[in-house]
């Protein structure tokens, strides 16, 4: 058996070590969910634009990372009432709650600006801003790959794959600034805007994956693209909220086994050969037991049997004696009073006030009990009422 174990030990280590050597000598397939993850590499992750958003805004500006819940965010510090960051928020879709939506607005009226870049955003709070957008589309058999997008500051178009620009702005309130759309024939189709709410404002661009690290990384044009996008956050402090931080899991060390698939694989390719193991080694050293049926209970068979033999012998005075002494045997076990005492009138009262029984009932039921004890000579028929006597008292003291 030492042997066997010491095999299957070196299987464990020969599969470990060729699972790490096919996952670090394999090609990384590339992931193109848009995560919008501050922490994610792949394309439409946003590692590289959460490291390059200090160096595309002014020198001064200070970058500081929101993970804490928004509601309390706005209720501390007096950010409400007196913003001191301005917010960027880029998500896939933002749909916080109404209660962070009238948080928001609140913060811009009272002087607060914030970006948010997201392709799905709440209907209330578009309905309260008065936009809406819809699902760009070319009805025409000859649909460019690439389609323009540019910022009205500098009207420079900027080609950007056609397949991530899908929404642009249908209905804006008269109050709205158009700050950049896709450029479609000689039409400029909104999808960047800016709204004035009260003293500050609220910019929505429906178009995040421009904001990823593909785009970021692929050309110089598209760099500078977000970041003269993200020039109009001017403040001293950008507060940035990271939608993925109430999803964080704990960094234990199975979390990071779980996140890399080789680690992963080999992980629960342990589990199911343990399994396999404890399965048929069980198997084969486990012995049947006999099974043991448990001594039934005759106590209820013993006591029949000895008042049978009573009766039979003739002897009703010796089963009026051991059935008072049951009796007596119950009262100690049930209302813990001593029955040495029986005779004294603190017997009465404690017995009387325990057992719910009225004092007369009591008091009638000791005297028989002292009559029972006293007499030796007793007929059936005083057997029956003694019995009688005793199973109603039960009854009435829940016995």
């Amino acid at each position: 058996m030492k042997g066997s174990l010491k095999f299957s030990i070196f299987i464990f280590i020969i599969v470990f070590v060729a699972i790490g050597i096919i996952d670090l000598t394999s090609k990384k397939p590339i992931i193109w969910d848009r995560t919008f993850d501050q922490k994610d590499k792949n394309p439409f992750g946003l590692y590289v634009t959460h490291a390059e958003l200090p160096h595309m805004l002014d020198k001064q500006a200070k970058v500081i990372d929101i993970k804490e819940d928004l509601f309390t965010y706005f209720e501390s510090d007096n950010r409400l009432n007196a913003p001191k960051e301005q917010l960027l928020f880029i998500s896939e879709a933002f749909d916080l709650g109404d209660a962070v939506n009238n948080r928001i607005l609140k913060f811009a009226t009272n002087g607060g600006k914030v970006f948010i870049a997201a392709e799905q955003i709440n209907q209330k709070l578009l309905d309260t801003l008065q936009v809406d957008y819809e699902y760009f589309y070319d009805n025409q058999d000859d649909i460019e790959e690439e389609i323009k997008v540019e910022l009205t500051q500098d009207g420079i178009p900027i080609s950007f794959n056609k397949s991530t620009l899908d929404y642009s702005f249908t209905k804006l309130p008269k109050s709205a600034t158009i700050l950049g759309g896709l450029r479609y024939k000689e039409h400029l189709l909104p999808n960047f805007i800016s709204l004035k709410i009260g003293k500050g404002s609220i910019m929505l661009h429906i178009t995040p994956e421009l904001f990823g690290n593909y785009y970021l990384l692929n050309n110089q044009k598209q760099y500078q693209y977000v970041a003269r996008a993200f020039s109009y956050l001017d403040g001293e402090t950008i507060g940035w909220y990271d939608f993925k931080s109430k999803y964080n899991e704990s960094k234990t060390p199975l979390r990071v086994l779980l996140n890399h698939a080789g680690l992963r694989q080999a992980w629960y390719l342990l589990l199911v050969s343990l399994l396999l193991f404890l399965i048929f080694k069980s198997r084969r050293e486990q012995r049947a037991v006999k099974t043991v049926l448990p001594e039934p209970n005759l106590s209820k068979e013993f006591c029949e049997t000895i008042a049978t033999l009573y009766y039979e012998n003739g002897s009703p005075g010796n089963m009026v004696h051991k059935k008072v002494d049951y009796f007596l045997h119950d009262i100690r076990k049930k209302f813990h009073v001593d029955t040495l005492l029986i005779h004294e009138e603190e017997f009465l009262e404690n017995l009387s006030q325990r057992s719910g029984v009225s004092k007369e009932i009591t008091a009638e039921m000791i005297q028989l009990i002292t009559e029972c004890q006293k007499g030796s000579h007793f007929t059936e028929q005083d057997l029956r009422n003694v019995n009688t006597k005793i199973e109603e008292f039960k009854v009435k003291a829940e016995m």
